[in-house]
């Protein structure tokens, strides 16, 4: 019985090492989990902001584009030739 106690306790700093891995490894795992999805966040947010700058160029370009087209210029930047 003494000797299988002594058995015992000479194996546990093998299973201390052995419980230590497995928490170095859920550590990581975890460490992991936070950088893909904080990458995951960063990729929505640049596609969202790519998408309204998008729209938000092709609104300017209609808005541009028939304001332009209803005015005669005079030509001198002031847009009006009486002067």
């Amino acid at each position: 019985m003494i000797t299988e106690l002594l058995a015992a306790l000479r194996a546990v700093p093998k299973i201390l090492d052995a419980l230590e891995r497995l928490g170095d490894c859920m550590t990581a795992q975890v460490a992991q989990q936070r950088k893909d999805d904080k990458n995951e966040l960063v990729e929505d947010i640049i596609t969202a902001a790519a998408a309204r700058r998008k729209q938000r160029l092709s609104g300017g370009e209609t808005q541009r584009i028939s304001r332009d087209s209803g005015e005669t210029s005079g030509g001198d930047g002031g847009g009006d030739s009486d002067s």
